[in-house]
């Protein structure tokens, strides 16, 4: 653009000149000046004055003017600002009259002289009767301001048709990013959809994509937590007539309802554990509060330690300050977290709990001896119903959720999860929690 606007303003200008020389070199100019020669040379000044109020105007579309050293016109007319400028770069001004000297076309300028034989000296200017645009841009003083302002413009120009460009593809990569972390809200909205070019097309694909992907999402979600709460009632007058059988059977029947009141009770977990996922999945955050999060990792410590007395479960930290969170859904976060590491270290598990501080963030982690988990399944261990390969899991009675769970909670307090492997085994599993007052 700024090429093209320098090559159009380049072209004006050639025209421009064209149109000055025009006006420098048209018939009868030499017969003109010389008659005013001979009008200087018979009557002096006076002489010149006369001539000139004949003559003000002696060829069509041009006026002379002729003016002392002073800069006033011998007629009292002003002359026009433009050409006031470019009489500064006139140059090699030939001379007529008593000197004889021949005019010099070589080298272009606006004015000639003619010198009295008392050495007076008067310039004579042909100028338009009109001024155009194109006399304006050949003046000297003008060419380079024109320039300027055409790159100026072309900058500008170009600046505001990058924006245009840019920013729907910006916010269509924001859009993108927040959709693909979770938040299935999200769309690219008003006024970049309403567009009618590719950018505004690809918009409104972008949106209706969202709106399907988020009406899938939740129908599975919605579908899960009815499933779920349905199976509370069956569940809840299984139990009831369980417990009636248990009255009425003899000896021999109490260990195989005693296995079906277990089995029971497991189907009971699973299905809050699947309602308390759809909950933190389908909700919008609770009420937050100053919590002590020092006080809630004691606490399920504390209860830890009462269920698994043969395991040893290490603290190490020191009191932090109080982050803005729910206590009951961080409690339930920490427990889940804790309750893996002791569900696959085995009977002497020897797990240690940490929890660090830094400006900006709180970290908790979570170390056990188990067996590990491979690499390349780190990033699924938070998928709901995930299970990793069954030297890991088995004899255990997880169902894949409470790390799901944990994480979910701590993404809706705006922090990170994450599991890595220890050097000498086992595994750890960590979140950052944001300093908030």
């Amino acid at each position: 653009m700024t090429v093209a606007l320098i090559a159009a303003v380049s072209m004006g200008w050639q025209i421009g000149q064209l149109t000055v020389a025009q006006f420098y070199d048209f018939d009868n100019r030499e017969a003109i000046l010389e008659r005013a020669s001979q009008a200087l040379n018979g009557g002096g000044r006076d002489g010149l004055t006369s001539w000139l109020r004949q003559n003000q105007s002696p060829v069509p579309g041009r006026m002379l003017l002729v003016f002392d050293d002073r800069g006033s016109d011998l007629l009292g007319r002003e002359i026009p600002g433009e050409w006031q400028r470019a009489l500064r770069f006139s140059q090699n001004r030939p001379r007529f009259g008593s000197f004889g000297a021949e005019p010099n076309r070589r080298d272009r300028q606006l004015t000639d002289d003619l010198i009295s034989p008392s050495g007076e000296v008067f310039r004579f200017l042909f100028v338009p009767t009109r001024i155009t645009l194109l006399n304006i841009l050949a003046l000297p003083t003008t060419q380079v301001g024109v320039v300027g302002l055409a790159i100026i413009m072309a900058a500008a120009t170009a600046l505001l048709l990058a924006r245009s460009f840019s920013s729907p593809i910006v916010r269509l990569q924001r859009a993108t990013r927040a959709l693909a972390a979770g938040a299935l809200d999200t769309r690219v909205g008003a006024p970049f959809n309403q567009r009618k070019d590719e950018i505004g097309i690809l918009a409104r694909d972008f949106d209706a994509m969202a709106e399907q992907i988020q009406a899938l999402l939740t129908d599975k979600e919605v579908l899960l937590r009815d499933v779920s709460h349905e199976l509370r009632s069956p569940l809840a007058r299984i139990r009831v007539a369980l417990a009636l059988a248990q009255r009425k059977a003899d000896a021999s029947a109490q260990n195989d309802l005693v296995r079906i009141d277990q089995e029971t009770e497991r189907l009971d977990q699973l299905v809050g554990q699947i309602l308390t996922l759809a909950r933190l999945r389908s909700s919008t955050p609770d009420d937050h509060e100053a919590v002590d999060l020092t006080d809630v990792i004691a606490e399920v410590i504390a209860d830890a330690r009462f269920e698994h007395p043969n395991c040893s479960i290490e603290f190490v930290g020191r009191a932090v300050p109080a982050i803005n969170g729910n206590a009951g859904e961080l409690a339930s976060a920490i427990e889940n977290v804790l309750r893996n590491a002791l569900l696959h270290s085995g009977p002497d598990a020897d797990v240690k709990v940490s929890l660090e501080t830094s400006p900006s963030e709180v970290t908790f982690s979570v170390a056990d001896n188990g067996p590990g988990v491979p690499e390349d399944q780190l990033k699924q261990l938070f998928e709901p119903f995930y299970r990793v390969d069954p030297s890991r899991d088995h004899k255990q009675s997880g169902y894949g959720l409470g790390l799901a769970i944990a994480s979910r909670i701590i993404e809706r307090h705006g922090g990170e999860v994450e599991a890595r492997n220890r050097p000498g085994g086992g595994l750890v599993v960590s979140f950052r929690l944001p300093r908030r007052s």
